[in-house]
């Protein structure tokens, strides 16, 4: 017999009636070639099912192609910044990671987006018998069909999946790709999606109106600078001052000279008043007469005689010592005799006339004399202390006005410098915000297409021999293992060796069926 039924052959034992394990019978190429010439109708179908649809969607499913194109992403320009300094730092040339994907993050703004999908017309069906075509009439017979808003947002959902903006690494170039089944479309699609990000990195990174902003700060700033040069011409001409600062420094330099000159008037007043209390106390205690000459006159011709007879005496005594005792009467007779002899002249000596001549004294002359001009330098030196202190007063009292109308002054000059200095700060951005309007306008920005868009000349993904080919490979595999699985489903014995296996008894006989083994 050629296949005998058992309806529990598909369980889960090998066993046969006595319980005793069959061994599992090893698979052959033989088995293999069974399996397909059994199964070969069910394999045959899987087969040419496959394949047909494979070359079917081949067939009918429009190939993709890809375009490409390159952003260098730089910081060569900078535009000016809406400061009110001057010395505004300029920023670091090189970018960083989080400024790169900034601008990859602009270029796929939604907004630019939905202006590329209605300006590159992606929203709307160009060939009626596509699918998308076909898919459109028939919800348009029911009344399902979208509108035209409800396509755009649809288009732009699509070519948000499709595009792919992706910075390169070690670079400040950034990639993007799209995906689109006609060439001229992808082309299309990245050129303008190219120009719409250039002039939107132009309108963010420059915002629009500063020129205009410069300009009236600049205009507001020269009017200021002109009413503060006006009122500071109309005060100076008001107080007859010039430079407040500059003529209060020269009172102040005066009113220190006459300060000192003050001071030391002063002291010479006390040192004057000093002197002449001293000048007055020497010439109470100076006479003011002194003797110069001094004459006495006595009797020549007394003491002529007077001398001589005290003369002779003493020689007589010499004489009588030479021969008598100093105790012999005719010796102090002598002595006695020169005894009043001396006394007799100086009794004429006392008797002589005395004269004194005196004069004025010149030291109390130089005292009187030195104490009149101390008085009179001392009058000079208090009308001169006198006049001092007044202009010194006058002097502080200027140097005080000056000091306010300084303060006015500055305060102006300051006013006037920063009006100044601001209008040329407003007018110097102004100018840059004129050259940076040129710049956009001519697309200079910190952003190039290094690499443009082109149109694809091949589709992506695979050529279509190999497609062929793995769409072959692919049915043969599937219908191999769909007949694999019939055969495994299917309970029925196949051969003389599946009824011995799992029987395990001796097989006799097989009938033919319909004439066959």
């Amino acid at each position: 017999m050629d296949e005998v039924k058992s309806g529990k052959h598909n369980g889960s034992g090998n066993g046969n009636g006595n319980g005793n394990t069959v061994p599992t019978p090893s698979f052959s190429l033989r088995d293999l070639l069974g399996v397909v010439f059994r199964r070969k109708r069910l394999m045959l179908l899987c087969f040419a099912g496959l394949l047909s649809g494979a070359v079917l969607a081949i067939a009918i499913l429009p190939a993709a192609y890809e375009a490409q194109m390159k952003i260098l992403v730089e910081r060569e320009r900078v535009d000016p910044v809406v400061s009110p300094q001057g010395n505004v730092v300029e920023a670091d040339r090189n970018l960083t990671p989080d400024e790169i994907s900034s601008e990859v993050e602009l270029f796929q703004s939604r907004d630019s987006l939905k202006q590329t999908v209605v300006d590159c017309g992606l929203h709307e069906i160009k060939n009626p018998w596509s699918l998308g075509g076909i898919k459109l009439r028939v919800l348009g017979a029911f009344g399902l069909a979208p509108d035209k808003d409800q396509r755009i947002f649809k288009a732009v959902l699509a070519l948000e999946k499709d595009l792919h903006v992706i910075p390169m690494n070690n670079s400040n170039l950034i990639k993007v790709t799209y995906e689109a089944r006609s060439p001229q479309t992808a082309e299309q699609v990245l050129t303008e999606l190219g120009n719409l990000y250039l002039l939107k990195h132009a309108a963010i990174h420059h915002p629009q109106g500063t020129s205009e902003f410069f300009q009236q700060q600049a205009d507001q700033y020269k009017n200021d600078l002109a009413d503060a040069q006006s009122r500071l011409v109309k005060m100076n001409q008001q107080s007859r001052i010039v430079s407040a600062d500059f003529e209060k420094q020269v009172t102040l330099q005066k009113l220190s000279d006459f300060d000192v000159s003050l001071q030391q008037t002063r002291a010479a007043v006390a040192e004057t008043k000093q002197r002449v209390r001293a000048l007055q106390e020497k010439e109470t205690s100076i006479p003011s007469r002194v003797t110069t000459q001094i004459r006495t006159a006595d009797n020549p011709q007394l003491m002529a005689n007077l001398k001589t007879t005290l003369l002779n005496l003493e020689i007589k005594r010499t004489e009588l010592l030479e021969v008598y005792e100093p105790s012999y009467p005719l010796v102090h007779e002598v002595e006695k005799q020169i005894t009043q002899a001396v006394a007799a002249i100086a009794d004429a000596k006392a008797g002589a006339v005395h004269e004194e001549t005196t004069d004025q004294n010149p030291t109390h002359e130089w005292v009187r004399t030195e104490m009149a001009k101390a008085e009179a330098d001392l009058v000079g030196l208090e009308a001169r202390s006198s006049v001092l202190s007044g202009a010194v007063r006058t002097l502080q009292d200027r140097a005080l006005k000056l000091d306010q109308q300084s303060v006015v002054q500055q305060e102006l000059l300051r006013t006037a410098k920063a009006d100044e200095d601001s209008y040329l700060l407003f007018r110097k951005k102004r100018e840059e915000a004129r050259i940076a309007d040129a710049l956009d306008q001519s697309k200079i920005v910190n952003v190039a297409v290094a690499e443009a868009a082109a149109v694809p000349l091949v589709p992506t993904g695979l050529p279509l021999e190999m497609k062929l080919i793995l769409a072959v490979v692919i049915a043969a595999l599937v219908s191999l293992g769909a007949g694999f699985v019939g055969e495994y489903l299917d309970p029925s014995f196949r051969t003389v060796s599946e009824v011995k296996e799992y029987l395990d008894i001796p097989l006799l006989a097989t009938l033919p069926r319909n004439g066959h083994r």
